[in-house]
């Protein structure tokens, strides 16, 4: 995988959520990152109950859109509903 673009997206999981759940709906926004244009992959980290999801992107401008893309997907809404939201963070990083 060689890509230049990563978006790094940070949260902690809400009270009483297994880890199973929330990789599950990790998992679960694949297919539809696949159909919104300039995905290439992601990798789930945890610590506790805090959580580093890692996508990788062809362009800046792919990582920005995506949560717009994203918005009304069912996937994207099964994984917040698992979260606490004001723990959510977003960085796109691009390589130096």
């Amino acid at each position: 995988m060689n890509t230049n673009v990563v978006e790094i997206v940070k949260w902690k999981s809400a009270p009483g959520v297994t880890d199973q759940a929330m990789i599950e709906a990790a998992l679960g926004l694949v297919p539809d990152l696949k159909s919104i244009g300039g995905f290439i992959d992601k990798t789930l980290y945890k610590n506790g109950d805090e959580w580093v999801d890692i996508y990788f992107w062809e362009t800046t401008e792919d990582a920005h859109l995506s949560n717009e893309r994203m918005a009304r997907k069912e996937s994207l809404g099964k994984l917040f509903s698992l979260v606490q939201p004001e723990t959510v963070s977003i960085t796109v990083m691009c390589k130096a």
